[in-house]
């Protein structure tokens, strides 16, 4: 990261803060539209890739490793200027970790690569956004002391309720929550590949490569 330049930092400070005000306004918007059932797997289904779109459209820009992870944290930080009690910290500590976890699984695809191509932007951001859902597993034991399955069974209503399905299609129902966050995540990087790389060429910038 000492190879950063001045350009380098101001980027990756306003994909970040762009990715923190989505979160922020549109993270708002979204639990107010969905009902209880929807809101846990929706909500976090559309931020998640937004903010995959976001981040790796920032690496277009910040051809260098680490920059997904630093777009992250800044994304984190100002997550947690979300308006909340001194009980409910979970409502905000629990998005501040996840968002920590998707950057740091598109960073550790992208390392994995002498030359980050399309594939792994399509693998960085499904495993991203696929990470929503043993998320809320862990978050729920953390901060609440709820058993997996506890947990399990409430997912598993909730998404018969969301889905029109019946409780005893309990792993279909998982599945198909699963697929549907790698689906959104592989388009989210699908679609950053192509915007940034798109954005770049216009603005005579060679596409991302590793330092």
């Amino acid at each position: 990261m000492y190879s950063y330049t001045v350009r380098d930092w101001v980027t990756v400070g306003l994909f970040g803060a762009l990715w923190g005000a989505v979160e922020l306004t549109l993270g708002s918007v979204l639990h107010l539209l969905f009902p209880p059932q929807a809101d846990t797997f929706l909500a976090g289904l559309v931020l998640g890739g937004v903010g995959v779109a976001i981040a790796l459209t920032g690496r277009h820009f910040v051809p260098r490793r680490g920059s997904v992870l630093l777009i992250g944290i800044v994304a984190a930080l100002i997550k947690l200027l979300s308006p909340t009690d001194a009980q409910d910290l979970a409502r905000v500590l629990g998005p501040f970790l996840a968002i920590l976890v998707e950057s740091l699984l598109m960073e550790g695809v992208l390392l994995l690569v002498r030359t980050p191509r399309l594939w792994a932007f399509i693998v960085g951001g499904a495993l991203a956004v696929g990470w929503n859902l043993p998320h809320k597993f862990v978050m729920m034991r953390l901060f609440y002391g709820r058993g997996f399955d506890q947990v399990y069974q409430k997912m598993v209503e909730d998404g018969a309720q969301m889905l029109g399905v019946g409780l005893a299609a309990a792993l279909l129902i998982l599945a198909i929550l699963l697929i549907a966050r790698l689906v959104v995540g592989g388009i989210g990087g699908w679609g950053a590949w192509a915007l940034g790389g798109a954005v770049a060429r216009r603005i005579a910038r060679r596409g991302p490569a590793a330092d």
